[in-house]
């Protein structure tokens, strides 16, 4: 169940109310340099500042007459406002009203998604340290390849989850800018330096250019930052999902999550809800670079996509990120298991170990594959690969007891573990 706890303060950044204050933050932004610069009455700025509130049945009202939300919010305004409420939206446009107000929206939001990343980084780093040296069998092709430790595999999850946050910082500059450059963005109506007052006021850069609206390019990119965000997040949680299957059993999520028919079952219902929601991402990204080519200078095509994408894809990868920091603190690790899974396949995971070796001690590399494989397939639960090439007078020749057995251990495989986990302190 999504409990109000991920979700909140995320959601409450895109309901009606919240929106509506960000429109008028715009609007005063824009009044107040008006007034600063000589451009409306004096006293209209404090005048329309004092009395501004946002009432949500009136909107309604005016808009299911005139079919304009931000026409109606205007309106509402005035009506509150008085006479002074004619300076309102003086040279703007709708989208420098909605666009401007989006991209507020949008700075605050990677805001609180990356204070949650940065939380799930801290997690995921003190849980790959905990499990630094846990040997289990590393995996290709869903295939037993060779040894790996749980750590570094977690360690990975956090490297890339490093570049998430990268991408989602850069992605909040592309979309912190504001516009308030009139119908077709020549500022035909409007001073220029109202925008860069206005924009300063409320943290954002002024576009360089725009033609009635932000270009959606810039939307793309942040949404596209949070697709990608949710294929880490995926990538993270099919691997629990592997990991927790009945053959496997070397993870497991905490707490049971039952079936309503079978009593006996465990499942991994927070990492199958997670692999979900990285899909409806992925989606929300494409509807909104279907948006980036418009009609000319505008259209709005791009708008009903938004009112859905935006605050869902947003709301989204918030609760995302949360549910995974809990997912993963909450890992319960059955580290006999994978020790048990190593010794499945009787020591074939060290075959490169005993390759390379041999090739080193002069064993032409050809001859020495080709040993090493026919003596492989004599391997079963009776006969492990370290007791065959003890017993083989070709591999004795080049390798005695004591190499065959370091080939086989925990040392070999750790060697460098150190090395790598020194990277990420």
């Amino acid at each position: 169940m999504i409990d109000r706890y991920s979700l909140s303060p995320m959601k409450d950044l895109w309901t009606e109310q919240a929106k509506y204050e960000r429109w008028l933050q715009v609007e005063l932004a824009v009044l107040d340099a008006q007034s600063k610069l000589g451009q409306v009455p004096e006293g209209v700025f404090e005048a329309v500042q004092s009395c501004a509130t946002i009432n949500l049945e009136r909107i309604a009202e005016i808009e299911a007459e005139i079919k304009h939300d931000v026409l109606s919010f205007v309106r509402s305004l005035e009506e509150i406002a008085g006479e002074p409420g004619r300076w309102l939206h003086m040279g703007l446009t709708a989208s420098d009203v909605v666009d401007t107000a989006n991209s507020l929206a949008m700075n605050t939001a990677f805001g609180w998604l990356l204070e949650e990343v940065d939380s799930l980084l801290v997690s995921l780093k003190k849980r790959a340290f905990e499990y630094k040296t846990t040997l289990m069998v590393g995996r290709t092709h869903g295939m037993h390849a060779e040894p790996i430790t749980f750590g570094l595999k977690i360690l990975n999850w956090y490297s890339q989850l490093e570049r998430d946050k990268a991408r989602l910082i850069s992605a909040q500059k592309v979309v912190a800018v504001g516009q308030c450059s009139g119908s077709v963005g020549t500022y035909a109506n409007i001073d220029p330096q109202v925008e860069q007052m206005a924009c300063a006021s409320m943290g954002l850069e002024p576009a360089k250019i725009s033609s009635q609206i932000l270009q959606r390019d810039r939307y793309s990119e942040a949404l596209s930052a949070l697709a990608i965000l949710g294929t880490t997040i995926e990538r993270i949680v099919v691997e629990i999902r592997h990991l927790s299957r009945t053959e496997i059993s070397e993870i497991f999520e905490q707490g049971a999550h039952r079936s309503s028919s079978m009593p006996h079952k465990k499942n991994p219902i927070s990492a199958e809800t997670l692999t979900g929601l990285s899909r409806i991402l992925r989606a929300n990204l494409h509807a909104e670079l279907e948006s980036v080519a418009t009609w000319h200078e505008r259209d709005i095509a791009n708008s009903s996509v938004e009112r859905i994408v935006i605050p869902d894809s947003f709301t989204m990868a918030h609760y995302m990120v949360v549910r995974t920091k809990k997912l993963i603190e909450a890992l319960q690790v059955d580290e006999d298991r994978m020790t048990k899974n190593m010794s499945m396949t009787q020591g074939l995971i060290s075959s490169q170990a005993v390759l390379l070796t041999l090739i080193q001690k002069g064993m032409p590399r050809a001859q020495a594959h080709e040993r090493i494989r026919d003596i492989s397939m004599q391997v079963d639960v009776d006969s492990p690969l370290q007791d065959l090439l003890l017993k083989d007078e070709v591999i004795s020749k080049y390798l005695d007891s004591g190499e065959i057995e370091h080939l086989f251990s925990p040392a070999y495989s750790l060697k460098h573990i150190d090395t790598i986990f020194q990277r990420f302190e």
